[in-house]
């Protein structure tokens, strides 16, 4: 069972150490077995200043970036359409392991060396925007890190759960657990549901053929629903545990799984 602490922190307010919230839940009975650092990628990615943009010699839709790191200027091949002289954006430093897997190396393109990457929000999966570079706060240092620009941090616990526990096979009982490490009172999450028009069992109904072994099912009917894209925060939400973005249909299923354990 994977869970994050900033999903974690919707359902009771984290005050211990990422390191003494492991130990404790261990001792609780829910061994964590490994802690990671969802931002550790951006270790090597800084604010970098656009200082220069000059046309490609061998290529129409790319450019020659000259941007400052805060401590050298690196030359960058860029293809995005906004980049611009003067703009804060997100330089990846070679050795940069991205979201995707890809550690990022100094390559030579279309005849010129490129040394690091400029990236887009959806490259650092930190927003759905893949259409150009992600823009930062023009203030920004050069040279600064970007989880601190941006304030980033989260830590995901991955927790070997024993078959004795599956009250924990959800971020609400995980954070219940947690509740009652802390002595603090647990949040759950606030909902409701539209009245519905007319009589359910004229539009579908449920039969359930083995009462022996599910003696109960409540299914509720939902019309026009459009397949499409889910909202970043949704996407972000689920991604934070390892889920990887479909579409909004299996993404709702997923986090309503995950947030109650059904």
């Amino acid at each position: 069972m994977k869970v994050s602490l900033s999903w974690l922190n919707e359902y009771v307010p984290i005050t211990m150490e990422v390191s003494e919230l492991a130990d404790a839940l261990t001792m609780a009975g829910l061994e964590v077995e490994a802690v990671e650092d969802r931002y550790a990628f951006l270790e090597t990615v800084v604010v970098g200043k656009v200082t220069e943009v000059l046309p490609h010699p061998n290529a129409d839709r790319l450019k020659l970036c000259r941007v400052d790191s805060g401590s050298e200027t690196a030359t960058v091949v860029c293809g995005a359409p906004n980049v611009a002289v003067g703009m804060n954006v997100p330089l990846a430093h070679v050795g940069t392991r991205l979201p995707n897997g890809a550690v990022l190396q100094e390559t030579v393109i279309r005849g010129e060396t490129s040394a690091g990457m400029l990236c887009s929000e959806r490259e650092l999966e930190l927003g759905a925007d893949g259409s150009g570079l992600m823009v930062l706060d023009p203030n920004l240092q050069p040279g600064l890190g970007l989880k601190e620009a941006l304030d980033l941090s989260d830590f995901s616990l991955e927790i070997g759960l024993t078959p004795n526990r599956p009250d924990c096979l959800s971020m609400i009982g995980v954070a219940r657990e947690i509740a009652a490490i802390q002595g603090v009172a647990l949040h759950r999450p606030e909902f409701s549901l539209p009245d519905a028009d007319g009589n359910i069992a004229d539009r579908t109904s449920v039969t359930i053929e083995s009462p022996d072994h599910c003696p109960r099912y409540a299914a509720r009917l939902l019309e026009d629903v459009t397949v499409a894209p889910s909202p970043y925060w949704l996407q972000e939400r689920l991604r934070s545990v390892g889920v990887p973005p479909i579409n909004n249909h299996v993404h709702v299923t997923n986090l309503v799984m995950l947030d109650t354990g059904r």
